[in-house]
């Protein structure tokens, strides 16, 4: 999509993952061909291929810096502008977008997630001074079965069978009635809340990944920069980082009972994220046939 000044404002980006070794027991081999022109090629058997364009590609021997300089570095330059951002990793499950949004937490194979906190709170301290403060909050939930739950609290007796409610308010939009947010001043607070919250994430073992994330879940990261001598640096900003639960066939993952139902209501929800999708680049499309007959 892209706004009046012609600048792109949501992008698009693919990253190949190598076989596992599940994969490579079962004879599966390589269909994927990825180019340097950000276009990936699908080759299928008995099939012409399909080529696919994208607006960043990343291989099967990309490394996690390097996602991160392409997409988490962005989303904080506009995050500092005072915009809000949004990066989802999508996907089928198991094919990698916990590790590439919030794996090895400690490590240097660490994720988009702990990768954006490190380098949030190295800006931050090179800015802030006498004059100019920063306040940084963060929120984690997740979305499972269609319920909303707050991940810093423990689930238990009192937690309400219907989670959270979702509301709008005027100045506000859209936001999680009751949900916590934790102030926090440096990146290890925030790599504890991350490991706090997926203490309490749903997983389930399925025939596709021994560790399948069975709901949605959301990291909020708000910024309130306050500058007493600039106005222009006055601003609020909100960062969302999303990793969404992994589509699924039911026949190939093998589920049953509680986690196939877990599997319908995932696909629900990403069936209704395609349809929003759809409709805003509706919206983008007809907005800018408006500008060109101008």
């Amino acid at each position: 999509m892209a706004d009046d000044v012609g600048t792109t404002t949501v992008q698009v980006a693919v990253r190949v993952r190598p076989l596992s070794e599940k994969e490579i027991k079962e004879g599966g081999v390589e269909c994927v061909e990825v180019a340097k022109d950000n276009t990936v090629t699908l080759h299928q058997e008995n099939q012409p291929p399909n080529v696919f364009a994208f607006d960043n590609v990343f291989g099967k021997d990309s490394t996690q810096p390097e996602v991160f300089e392409m997409l988490g570095n962005p989303l904080l330059d506009k995050a500092f502008e005072g915009y809000n951002a949004t990066i989802f990793a999508y996907g089928q499950t198991g094919s990698g977008k916990t590790h590439t949004m919030m794996a090895d937490r400690k490590s240097d194979d660490r994720g988009l997630v702990p990768r954006i906190s490190d380098n949030l709170f190295q800006r931050v301290s090179k800015l802030s001074s006498e004059t100019r403060k920063f306040l940084i909050c963060c929120s984690f939930l997740e979305i499972y079965n269609e319920i909303v739950y707050d991940l810093l609290v423990p689930r238990g007796k009192n937690t309400p069978k219907t989670g959270l409610e979702i509301r709008e308010g005027k100045g506000i939009g859209v936001y999680v009635k009751d949900l916590q947010e934790i102030v926090v001043d440096s990146s290890e607070k925030v790599l504890k809340l991350i490991d706090q919250g997926f203490e309490h994430r749903a997983t389930a073992a399925t025939q596709m990944n021994a560790t399948s994330s069975r709901s949605h879940c959301l990291f909020i990261i708000k910024m309130h920069q306050k500058d007493e001598q600039n106005a222009g640096n006055n601003n609020f900003s909100k960062m969302n980082l999303v990793d969404l639960a992994g589509s699924e066939r039911a026949s190939r993952t093998g589920a049953q009972g509680d986690t196939l139902k877990e599997g319908a209501n995932i696909n629900k929800s990403l069936s209704a994220l395609g349809n929003v999708i759809n409709a805003l680049s509706t919206m983008a499309s007809g907005s800018k046939k408006v500008r060109e007959n101008r």
